[in-house]
């Protein structure tokens, strides 16, 4: 098994993925969930989505993956939902290139991920 993350540790990888997605202009439709916090495309006070845009970068605290999807590791590390061109790349329908260096962030922090659904996704250690 793997070293257990820190939170730092864990929101420097949130932080890694985000970062990706919007480097390769997928970051639409997403959010992570980590340490009691979601990073979202959406404008938690005017509901209006953002999307690739790195000058709107949200976080809500105080939010946890179990209230939006059923599949959530029983020891969180990180979870995403998503749709669109992320939902596209994980499971295989487009963009399979950035998936293999997609999957490359998570190796690096020593956790894999499996999906709940074919729209989420949690982490475990390796």
């Amino acid at each position: 098994m793997a070293k257990r993350l820190t939170e730092e540790r864990i929101e420097k990888m949130a932080v890694e993925i985000r970062a990706f997605l919007l480097e390769h202009g997928i970051w639409q439709d997403t959010d992570i969930y980590f340490n009691g916090k979601r990073f979202t495309t959406r404008d938690p006070e005017t509901k209006k989505y953002y999307y690739n845009d790195p000058e709107k970068l949200f976080v809500e605290n105080n939010q946890n993956p179990r209230d939006y999807f059923e599949y959530v590791a029983d020891d969180h590390i990180l979870s995403m939902s998503f749709e669109g061109p992320v939902y596209h790349m994980i499971n295989g329908y487009a963009l399979g290139g950035l998936v293999r260096r997609f999957n490359k962030i998570f190796e690096k922090y020593g956790v894999y991920y499996e999906q709940g659904d074919a729209w989420n996704l949690t982490c475990y250690y390796a």
